[in-house]
């Protein structure tokens, strides 16, 4: 078999095509109810029906993944039970053809999303109307001790309007980075890139993900218990090789 240069490597992985798939679905599957494997057969029905193929085998399925055909056939019966998926025809009774249809699982992410606009959501400009000192605009000038940029202004909205932060989650990453003495909204964002990571949607999740934390540490007392302990086990203050792990993994339970 001849080995492809770089160039043409390069050439043929640019070429190949790519999927289409929209971030929200990425982030929410679990909240949907999908398990890693339902989350890549439909990602394998998205790009065989970017190919024009419209109702894959479970043979064809199978080939591009770890399942057996077996496997997938069941899943997809779970899948239209569940209301994920669907058979479609198009053309003329008895004469059309079939296609699997993912159309209920965008109606499902639909539904989630407009769920979440409901439950305690403002969009950017319901709070750039509002007066008030509790303007979360206002909030992020009282903090940063001066105006906000018009790309700050966008950094503020995309975090409500695209991201779905809730207000309250997005004042509570603006102090701690103020209690960190970070004015910057890249460690913001960063804050609440990790806690949406880690599945925090409220400040009672946050609460939560927080006592989870802490939990994981070993207290002063529970370390003054034996000298020898404590010597072999150093404290958070000294620098635990794991407090990164906890800090970013501890609340994936």
């Amino acid at each position: 078999m001849q080995r492809l240069s770089p160039n043409n490597a390069f050439s043929v992985l640019m070429t190949s095509g790519f999927v289409t798939v929209p971030g929200i679905l990425l982030r929410e599957y679990k909240r949907l109810g999908l398990s890693e494997n339902e989350m890549m057969l439909l990602l394998q029905l998205i790009q065989f029906r970017q190919e024009g193929v419209a109702f894959p085998t479970a043979l064809e399925l199978s080939g591009r993944m770890t399942l057996s055909t077996e496997m997938i056939t069941s899943m997809v019966q779970q899948l239209m039970n569940r209301g994920f998926l669907d058979i479609e025809t198009s053309g003329a009774p008895g004469y059309g053809e079939e296609s699997l249809s993912i159309q209920p699982l965008y109606e499902k992410l639909e539904d989630l999303l407009q769920a979440n606009v409901k439950v305690n959501h403002q969009s950017s400009l319901d709070l750039l109307e509002k007066k008030d000192s509790k303007n979360l605009f206002s909030l992020f000038e009282q903090e940063f001790g001066r105006p906000l940029s018009p790309i700050e202004y966008e950094r503020i909205a995309c975090w409500i309007d695209e991201d779905m932060h809730r207000e309250e989650l997005i004042r509570e990453a603006l102090r701690e980075a103020v209690l960190a003495g970070k004015f910057n909204f890249r460690y913001i964002d960063r804050i609440l890139f990790e806690w949406g990571k880690n599945n925090i949607r409220s400040l009672q999740d946050l609460t939560v993900h927080r006592e989870q934390f802490r939990n994981r540490i070993p207290t002063r007392g529970q370390n003054s218990r034996s000298t020898a302990a404590a010597k072999q086990a150093p404290t958070p203050e000294t620098g635990n090789k794991y407090d990164m792990f906890y800090k970013v993994y501890g609340g994936q339970e």
